[in-house]
């Protein structure tokens, strides 16, 4: 079985109903004999540009293994839902599996910051 994630971005209005979208799609997964390792609900957030004139949705991101078929079949249930207006699913590398999301990120900032605190501490010529 393949790793995979997939972001969905849930009109505003339908923010309510959230939990039984999670619960929905966490049923196609494992109904297509995949596993549910993790859903992280990230809430109420800005989008980049207007979908559907909104400025706001709820994002979820689901973490399972599954197949192909496990893929097709998710995706086929949210273009069929309303109220889903974008989703992405993406398969996660072997080496990204074993660092969580916040951890492939940390380097960059703390190298960022250690770059900020150096020009700070040049003395400008």
């Amino acid at each position: 079985m393949t790793q995979y994630e997939t972001l969905v971005v849930v009109h505003p209005e339908r923010g309510p109903r959230i939990k039984e979208f999670i619960e929905r799609f966490q049923k196609v997964i494992e109904g297509q004999n995949g596993t549910v390792a993790h859903v992280e609900e990230w809430g109420l957030r800005d989008l980049a540009y207007r979908i559907e004139n909104q400025a706001k949705a709820y994002y979820t991101l689901f973490h399972f293994q599954g197949t192909g078929q496990t893929v097709q079949e998710l995706e086929r249930n949210l273009k069929l839902t309303d109220g889903i207006l974008r989703y992405m699913t993406v398969r996660v590398d072997e080496t990204e599996q074993a660092a969580p999301a916040a951890a492939r990120t940390a380097p960059a900032v703390e190298g960022r910051a250690a770059d900020e605190e150096k020009a700070k501490s040049e003395p400008q010529s």
